[in-house]
């Protein structure tokens, strides 16, 4: 495993020590987004572990440069919501600097990957073990699409994604 990224799983399990993503250790949860940005490199591997460290822990922008240097750090804060407000609000935040994106600087455009692996996972997980978050990440499919997309950035995540919120329930009873 590249020292890097064995860095970044060591660092996000102890900022992320305790936390629990449903029934399950936090690091289930990271361990899942990166896999899925396994085809994308290193580096979006690196992000996917540290994508939820700066809103989830104590962890500032200042200790992932000094660890990670500027790009990493930079594209795990675009991907960050913001700290105030409700989810609502937060996420029409986060979307607004999501569609200012220019996906062919490098950044952004490890953002936009890990955004997109992260909200499969999440949607994957909830599909199957909660119902009631599953239906919220469909309400936001469009909002979050919107802000997210690019033509042929990841397509075979979002086919996945899309094809999970549109038919979800269709595919669960075959």
């Amino acid at each position: 495993m590249n020292n890097r990224l064995l860095l970044a799983k060591s660092f996000a399990r102890a900022r992320h020590e305790g936390q629990r993503y449903g029934e399950f250790p936090y690091y289930v949860h990271l361990d899942d987004v990166e896999r899925l940005a396994q085809p994308f490199g290193i580096d979006a591997m690196i992000v996917a572990q540290l994508h939820d460290v700066l809103e989830d822990t104590t962890t500032s922008v200042d200790e992932l440069v000094h660890d990670f240097g500027e790009s990493i750090a930079l594209s795990v804060s675009y991907v960050t919501d913001p700290l105030q407000g409700d989810r609502k609000t937060k996420k029409k935040q986060l979307h607004q600097r999501l569609i200012q994106l220019d996906e062919t600087e490098g950044s952004a455009r490890l953002a936009l990957i890990v955004k997109a692996c992260d909200r499969l996972a999440n949607v994957k997980a909830c599909r199957l073990f909660h119902r009631g978050k599953y239906a919220m990440y469909q309400s936001e499919h469009a909002d979050f699409r919107k802000a997210t997309y690019r033509y042929g950035l990841c397509e075979m995540i979002w086919w996945e994604l899309d094809m999970l919120i549109e038919v979800g329930d269709k595919i669960g009873r075959y």
